[in-house]
């Protein structure tokens, strides 16, 4: 007898830990605990495409990226049965994936950037960074004075801090696999300039006070950015809140306004899907609208 709980485990054990994500292994517990009871006591031969497709009707109130992961994952797993010979078929085979549905990326205007960073403190200069580079939070934090290039204006995205089981570690790589430059604007060497004679000027670029060798965690980064944003709207209490990973968002919309095509921002991003990067236009709707009304097939 093999019930779904029961080859769930192997599975989860033999493709799972140890080899994606500690975030990626948290999100697949949670879809299994939430989405796959209808199924879970359930022997793996008895299991039907309607069985299959109670599991994915609990992910109704959810969004289209969690739809998809269980729905993928749901059929990976019945993939890896078909394979050890518990099962003759994939129950998920003849049942179609949810669509995909593109929500499009929030950003900052440049009214509310000019009040963001109207003031100059180590948590400003931090923000302000992530800013002018898009790097994601766990590039950010895992940036060291040795991958920073003030000459040639560049630095260089080679590692990432990540959420493991026992706490926050550096990992050698970044999200997409690859490493990337990122050329440097006048701003934002004028920024690493402020850090480099106020905060730290080896190890990590962005570390706890006093200590340069010790990073800021990834909650803790969250933390200071809930306290910075407050205290801007203090003093600009129409600022609405929005998440610092919108710095990023911001990064990638500007640069597009600014007249960047979709590939260079993708590389600039560290994107690996060019869809991705695609999320970014609608923040320039009105350039779009201007640019068709201009089109001219005159001679």
């Amino acid at each position: 007898m093999m019930t779904f709980s029961m080859f769930f485990d192997k599975y989860f054990n033999a493709c799972c830990a140890g080899s994606i994500s500690h975030d990626k292994q948290q999100e697949y517990l949670c879809i299994y605990k939430k989405h796959f009871t209808p199924i879970i006591d359930m022997e793996l031969k008895d299991i039907k495409p309607l069985d299959c497709r109670e599991c994915l009707k609990t992910t109704s109130k959810y969004s289209s990226d969690r739809r998809r992961c269980t729905y993928f994952l749901l059929k990976r797993i019945f993939a890896e049965a078909v394979l050890n010979d518990y099962l003759d078929t994939n129950p998920l085979d003849k049942i179609r994936p949810p669509k995909r549905i593109r929500t499009f990326a929030k950003a900052f205007s440049s009214d509310d950037i000019k009040k963001l960073f109207d003031c100059d403190t180590r948590e400003s200069r931090m923000f302000e960074f992530a800013l002018w580079t898009g790097l994601r939070r766990g590039e950010l934090l895992a940036l060291t004075w040795d991958n920073v290039d003030i000459k040639h204006k560049v630095i260089y995205v080679r590692q990432t801090l990540v959420k493991a089981s026992d706490g926050d570690v550096i990992c050698n790589t970044t999200k997409s696999r690859r490493e990337r430059i990122v050329p440097l604007a006048d701003k934002a060497i004028e920024i690493l300039s402020r850090i480099k004679e106020k905060d730290t000027q080896s190890g990590y670029v962005f570390s706890k006070a006093n200590s340069d060798n010790e990073h800021i965690s990834l909650r803790n980064y969250n933390k200071l950015w809930i306290s910075f944003f407050e205290s801007r709207q203090r003093e600009y209490p129409e600022l609405k809140y929005l998440t610092p990973h919108k710095l990023r968002h911001s990064y990638a919309s500007f640069l597009i306004q600014c007249g960047a095509d979709l590939e260079s921002v993708r590389a600039l991003l560290g994107h690996s899907d060019l869809t991705t990067t695609q999320r970014y236009i609608h923040n320039n709707f009105n350039q779009l609208v201007s640019a068709t009304n201009h089109l001219n097939f005159d001679s």
